[in-house]
């Protein structure tokens, strides 16, 4: 109903306003609405929804001292709220409730608890204190998978690790080593640590024409590389052994960093010299090639060689073979290529 006026006439006693009963059935009739409006019927006023200073005072269903009141903060500008289409519960910002069917834009939250199925447990979301902000990254998935946890039983799958650590069992802060599994869980490799490890092994992979390395490397400048069977078990090499060379033309020292030497001077007669070995069994083999006279000469670290420094004199296709045995080299094989006898210190 819209709100009735009293017509008060033009002028007063004119006789054009309306009679006392009709103004007061207009006064009566805006009354009834104004009751009707604010929860009551038509003749008396809901007490248990008021207006007081705060705002809107809702009672409960039993009288008491106890009200909610529906109030507002001093708005800085206008403000709309807006109630959606939809029967619900207000959310209030310390209530427990729970939310459905909510998109959270730009949220900020602490202590986050997840419960689990039956909602008697929790998953505490604990993070740590930063420095920065820091972002974390989830990865487009193409199907489900799961967060990998650091002490959980977990199977990774098309990861990378750069620069990762393989740690197995952790006593006393100590990294004791790992193992690599076949997918039936039988070892494949084993890794063992070392205290105060200096030294290691490097696998390099390499492009089109070369060969992959395994090799020694660390903090000592000499290292070797050692490979060790089972009990009785041997190093079984099956593929072709293949030593690398150095290829000599002058009167110089031989390296001890390769296991064969090559004499390929052209002519003329050249002194390389032998120092002494480095390692019990310790091999060194000579090849002569070319035209020139070789004079191998050792630091009286030969075995049969004299106080003199005897030498071994050898050419074209000739070869030794020499072990170092911790004091000095002694003679495996010795062929000389002309004559078809053992090669003899001279």
């Amino acid at each position: 109903m819209a709100r009735q006026n009293v017509n008060r006439g033009t002028i007063a006693n004119d006789g054009t306003g309306d009679t006392l009963r009709t103004a007061a059935k207009k006064i009566n009739d805006n009354f009834v609405e104004l009751y009707l409006s604010v929860g009551g019927d038509s003749d008396v006023v809901t007490s248990k929804v008021t207006f007081v200073e705060a705002g809107l005072s809702f009672e409960g269903s039993i009288d008491d001292d106890h009200e909610t009141i529906l109030g507002v903060t001093n708005p800085t500008g206008d403000r709309t709220v807006t109630i959606p289409d939809a029967s619900g519960n207000v959310v209030l910002d310390t209530a427990t409730q729970t939310l459905t069917n909510k998109t959270i834009t730009s949220p900020v939250l602490t202590s986050i608890q997840i419960n689990d199925t039956s909602a008697d447990h929790q998953y505490v979301v604990v993070p740590s204190e930063l420095a920065a902000d820091r972002n974390v990254t989830l990865p487009l998935l193409g199907t489900n998978d799961e967060f990998t946890f650091n002490g959980h039983t977990q199977i990774l799958t098309n990861k990378t690790i750069d620069g990762g650590m393989l740690v197995n069992n952790m006593v006393g802060g100590k990294n004791l080593g790992g193992n690599l599994l076949d997918s039936s869980g039988g070892e494949l490799l084993e890794f063992d640590r070392v205290a105060s490890a200096v030294n290691h092994v490097k696998m390099s992979n390499t492009a089109t024409g070369s060969s992959p390395k395994i090799e020694a490397v660390g903090t000592d400048a000499d290292i070797s590389l050692n490979l060790a069977a089972k009990g009785t078990g041997g190093v079984d090499i099956n593929s072709k052994l293949v030593y690398n060379a150095e290829t000599v033309v002058s009167s110089v020292a031989v390296s001890l960093a390769v296991p064969l030497t090559i004499f390929n001077a052209s002519s003329g007669t050249i002194v390389p010299t032998l120092g002494d070995g480095e390692q019990i069994g310790e091999e060194h083999r000579f090849i002569g090639k070319g035209g020139a006279t070789v004079h191998l000469t050792g630091n009286n670290n030969i075995a049969g060689a004299d106080s003199n420094g005897s030498f071994f004199n050898f050419g074209v296709n000739s070869t030794l073979s020499l072990l170092w045995d911790g004091a000095i080299w002694q003679v495996m094989s010795s062929l000389d290529g002309a004559e078809g006898n053992p090669i003899s210190l001279v």
